[in-house]
């Protein structure tokens, strides 16, 4: 996640105690010592002033174990949901689904619909569902292309030509981000292991190919916002495959669900599941050609998790123990030998969960910090 600097000891605790608590879920207040390294009083001063401002909520007694005895009773601490709402929009280049999303990370799913032709469609829906969420305070993109999330603005979509478009939805705050990036955020924040390693990868397969690179505890995006675009590396000069960037032979074209398996898939996962069982030529083919893809991103940025999602989200556990084999005999062995491969934390609604989540980090936290650390 993106590291808030904060410029004084007390905006430092604050940011520690509600990032421990959103990470936890729900967590006592000795616990919340333990994990901190906080003295008590300054533990019990924050969680005093995040609750008297409504942005935590106490909650219990609840009965505590130890030993095989009832111990006694304590009080857990957790974010309230409602002191802060999101309008999540995960842009599909067949489907876009739409979320509200709470400030202790869950969602509550609203409709889905087909993806339009144009974003200015996109944005009608987004107005038409706000009449209903009043308090709704930032609304956030989940794009399959390039974004300049420093402006809001969409560089690229190739799926759907579209080209530098300035997202303004009037009286609210705006986020976006490439969906492969906001994944790769997910991961992070429901994986401790990957939000701590020095270099982590998640790679998306829908239409497109696309990943996030999560490096030295952060996401990076590249200078111009372009990092991580490894399905438009080319993987045959001679190709007569035209790839929706303009160029021939790129990656994607040989690894996009649609394009492979063909377009209309109603339950993709479910689809690739059953091929994968039967060992179906035409998925052990393609399992072939993956797994070339995967090696040559593990050899070009030497990730200790390589996460696996999108369309290829849910399938049986051996999917992926097959491929980390078979990247690990092609990888280069420096490259290779600390690889795991992984299936993504949420079979169905990451991108969501990972603009919620960006949201969370980098708009409610910092405000809530602002207001109670006065």
């Amino acid at each position: 996640m993106k590291k808030i600097l904060h410029s004084t000891m007390k905006e430092n605790n604050y940011l520690l105690i509600l990032r421990t608590i959103f990470h936890e879920g729900t967590i006592e207040r000795v616990s919340l010592v333990k994990k901190t390294l906080l003295s008590p009083s300054t533990v019990t001063r924050c969680i005093t002033d995040l609750n008297n401002a409504g942005y935590i909520l106490e909650i219990g007694p609840a009965e505590q174990e130890g030993n095989g005895k009832l111990g006694r009773k304590a009080i857990s601490l957790k974010i309230n949901p409602r002191s802060f709402q999101v309008l999540v929009v995960d842009i599909g280049a067949v489907r876009t689904n739409y979320a509200i999303g709470n400030a202790d990370g869950t969602l509550e799913k609203l409709e889905s619909s087909s993806t339009p032709d144009t974003f200015e469609e996109i944005l009608e829906e987004v107005n038409d569902i706000l009449q209903n969420y009043k308090d709704v305070e930032v609304v956030a993109f989940s794009v399959p292309g390039m974004v300049d999330v420093e402006n809001d603005t969409i560089l690229f979509v190739p799926s759907k030509g579209w080209k530098n478009i300035k997202i303004n939805v009037e009286g609210k705050v705006v986020y976006a981000d490439n969906e492969a990036n906001l994944a790769m955020i997910a991961e992070a924040f429901q994986r401790e292991e990957v939000r701590k390693s020095k270099c982590s990868v998640f790679v998306t397969v829908r239409e497109g190919f696309g990943t996030g690179l999560w490096i030295n505890g952060e996401l990076f995006r590249g200078p111009s916002f372009s990092a991580g675009e490894f399905g438009h590396t080319i993987l045959n000069m001679q190709s007569s495959n035209l790839c929706r960037c303009g160029n021939y032979g790129c990656l994607e074209t040989y690894t996009s669900i649609s394009r492979v398996f063909g377009k209309g898939l109603k339950d993709a996962q479910s689809h690739l599941n059953k091929l994968f069982r039967k060992k179906a030529a035409e998925f052990l083919e393609y399992i072939e050609t993956l797994s070339v893809a995967l090696t040559n991103i593990v050899n070009a940025i030497n990730p200790e998790y390589l996460i696996l999602g999108g369309e290829l989200s849910g399938l049986d556990v051996e999917f992926y123990e097959l491929l980390e084999k078979k990247i690990k005999g092609r990888a280069l062995e420096n490259s290779g030998k600390i690889l795991k491969v992984l299936p993504p934390t949420f079979t169905h609604d990451t991108y969501l969960y990972g603009a919620l989540y960006a949201v969370i980090e980098e708009y409610f936290i910092p405000n809530v910090i602002s207001k109670v650390a006065r």
